[in-house]
């Protein structure tokens, strides 16, 4: 019996038949598309992973601009107060408070209350303030930004609230 063109592709080296024939082609081509769809699975996996995909909002969750300091009682006559979480000086002097803020308004550091000397010092870059937050010494082109300060009518506590800056002259008389 004569083996034809046809048979000879369909068939093994010992003679039996196979019904597809896999060459170094073929291997080659399936690698590729297994590459592509691995890095497009990746890819897609990224893009809806919770927490960090595409339908997950980018928020930063940051503590309130408006926040609640104490009553007013709680603040020595004539001190300044630094709350070191919400970045502001209390300063009371006698029946007045002034919401004061900790960054220097020269590069951003965080400035210190000096008792000896009664101003506010950056230890960065040198500059000075006097006790109602106005620049005297050093680089600083402009006062400490002074913000809101008001008395909640239910609880009689003060409440600051820094997305509000008011004029350096603004007290609040208690």
């Amino acid at each position: 019996m004569e083996t034809t063109d046809t048979d000879r592709c369909n068939t093994s080296e010992t003679g039996e038949n196979i019904w597809f024939t896999f060459t170094r082609r073929h291997f080659l081509s399936l690698a590729g598309w297994g590459l592509f769809f691995a890095a497009m699975g990746g890819y897609l996996v990224r893009f809806f992973w919770f927490k960090h995909g595409f339908f997950y909002p980018k928020v930063v969750f940051e503590l309130s601009p408006r926040f609640t300091v104490g009553e007013p009682k709680s603040f020595p006559e004539n001190s300044v107060t630094k709350l070191k979480s919400r970045m502001v000086f209390i300063v009371r002097d006698g029946d007045s408070f002034k919401a004061l803020s900790v960054v220097c308004t020269h590069l951003g550091c965080a400035v210190e209350f000096s008792k000896e000397k009664n101003i506010f010092e950056c230890p960065c870059h040198g500059s000075k303030y006097y006790r109602n937050g106005v620049n005297f010494a050093g680089p600083a082109p402009r006062p400490l930004a002074h913000f809101e300060m008001v008395i909640d009518p239910y609880s009689g506590r003060l409440v600051v609230d820094k997305s509000k800056t008011v004029s350096v002259e603004t007290e609040l008389v208690v």
